[in-house]
């Protein structure tokens, strides 16, 4: 009883920072929510993160190093992809390299280990954590990309509107959406990997 009571207040702390954080952006970059504001940093630490914990996974745990590098590999795709603002400024699309190169190390290992990969990626699914990585994962891609659609913020904000305050809105809007995304994957990430660390062999 005392341990789902933790897990539940733990989740609730982290989505309160999250929208905290929100908060904290319209006060502080008021109409300027660029690479340096709070949302972004957020998103950018939570995906980091949980890059480390599973890269953990996959250095500590032998019996699921495969599967640990395989979602190492994905969750660090995307943290290059988040961090192409700063990439950009070394030459514009310089970020799809990096990406490829370790989202192709990452498939290719866990091709060529697949007895570390395949029977952990199954345990995987049955774990509640699996549930809310996929949730996650899907407000991000899904979500969040046809909630940030022009036509819609364009029809909700009409005409008259100032375009740098809409433009101001529908990023923070967006970005929200992504940081509760980035919060669940978090969470869930932590939930999964922390036991698998700490477990006595």
């Amino acid at each position: 009883m005392f341990w789902p009571f933790c897990l539940s207040f733990l989740f609730a702390s982290l989505l309160a920072l999250s929208a905290f954080a929100i908060h904290l952006d319209v006060r502080i970059f008021q109409n300027d929510m660029g690479e340096a504001s709070i949302i972004e940093v957020g998103q950018e630490a939570y995906l980091l993160i949980a890059v480390i914990l599973f890269g953990l996974v996959a250095i500590k745990d032998e019996s699921q190093r495969g599967f640990a590098v395989l979602v190492t590999g994905f969750f660090a795709t995307i943290f290059i992809r988040e961090m192409d603002g700063i990439l950009d400024a070394i030459r514009h699309g310089i970020w799809k390299y990096p990406a490829w190169l370790v989202s192709v190390s990452a498939i290719g290992y866990s091709i060529f280990h697949l007895k570390t990969t395949t029977q952990p990626l199954v345990r995987f699914t049955s774990t509640p954590a699996f549930g809310m990585i996929v949730g996650g994962v899907f407000t991000l891609l899904v979500f969040s990309r046809i909630y940030g659609m022009n036509i819609l913020w364009q029809a909700a904000m009409g005409e008259h509107l100032d375009p740098a305050i809409k433009a101001y809105i529908k990023t923070m809007a967006e970005e929200g959406v992504e940081l509760l995304a980035y919060s669940l994957i978090l969470f869930a990430s932590a939930w999964y990997t922390l036991p698998c660390l700490f477990k006595r062999r």
